[in-house]
């Protein structure tokens, strides 16, 4: 079997396991040959290297629970705490599923991320090896891109980006490169430390995105009222994961979060539309009507004259 063959199956083995679990052997088995077809058969032997190799591939356990009579992931709830294993799962799963299905590609429709996934794995290996990089950046603020080093801490993928954070030359604070923006990337000799207490989870838990820091800002409690109807979607995915529903009724719910609303946060709330309103504070209610009123002239000076005029093009 294709290494490719092997790893579909390890993907199918451990979701299966990490979904269904506590599950038993000949469960197991009896999945195994309705999935893959007649005449496949996981034996013991085949199901312990199984094991082995998605220990080993992605570092996940799989382990005989006595309690719960069946086998199960290990720390189940501390993988789904840990985005990266997790994330890891999913994404292998979605691969799987989409290799088995080719009959159905043209139905199942992905998001595109064209953010310099070429460099990807420079930067991994970097990080591995606690290598600091060289790289050549094109910045939206300059004209020409500039060339010089940087210690990649951690990696971020938001809004369909994949952005670095590191320590540059020049520079104290550590800073957010997108990978779309790179125009070139080599491992440098010179290793560097990644400091003991940095934290990339902690890094960013008090922000929405990646962006860091606001001038009228500090952490601080966050109100929002939201429809009834809007307030289903936070429900089944938060804004942010100190996300708590302090209020509902059959009209709205009141959600309160504690974050910094830098600028990518006060871009998500418009999004909304007039579903939601910000209650709290009254610095962040002022700056997004402010930025709303600006909406408005905009668009008004645009009605003017005769109106822009769309070009109807043949396919």
């Amino acid at each position: 079997m294709s290494t490719a063959g092997l790893i579909n199956r390890y993907v199918w083995f451990v979701t299966t396991i990490y979904n269904r679990g506590p599950i038993t052997l000949e469960e197991i088995q009896h999945r195994y040959e309705s999935h893959f077809g007649r005449g496949e058969e996981l034996s013991e032997r085949q199901f312990h290297r199984y094991t082995d190799a998605v220990e080993e591939l992605f570092d996940i356990e799989i382990k005989y629970s006595r309690t719960q009579r069946g086998y199960v992931v290990a720390d189940r709830e501390g993988i789904d705490n840990m985005g990266m294993r997790k994330w890891l799962i999913q994404t292998f799963s979605v691969n799987n599923i989409l290799h088995e299905s080719q009959e159905l590609k043209n139905r199942i429709l992905l998001e595109d991320v064209p953010s310099g996934q070429q460099h990807l794995t420079t930067i991994v290996d970097a990080m591995r090896e606690s290598v600091a990089l060289s790289m050549t950046y094109q910045s939206f603020g300059k004209p020409e891109p500039s060339t010089f080093e940087v210690e990649p801490y951690c990696m971020k993928l938001f809004e369909q980006r994949w952005y670095m954070l590191g320590k540059s030359e020049g520079y104290d604070e550590l800073r957010l490169y997108a990978l779309d923006r790179i125009k070139a990337l080599e491992p440098t000799e010179r290793k560097f430390k990644l400091p003991k207490k940095f934290d990339a989870a902690k890094f960013f838990e008090d922000y929405y995105g990646i962006i860091i820091g606001d001038e009228d800002f500090d952490v601080e409690p966050i109100a929002l009222k939201v429809d009834s109807w809007q307030s289903k979607y936070l429900r089944t995915l938060p804004l942010h994961h100190s996300q708590v529903e302090v209020e509902r009724n059959d009209e709205y719910s009141i959600f309160e979060y504690r974050l910094c609303p830098s600028f990518d946060f006060q871009q998500k709330l418009p999004s909304m539309g007039d579903s939601a309103g910000v209650l709290a504070p009254v610095l962040l209610k002022d700056i997004l009507r402010k930025k709303a009123e600006k909406t408005a002239n905009n668009n008004a000076s645009a009605g003017m004259g005769s109106g822009y005029h769309f070009k109807v093009y043949k396919k």
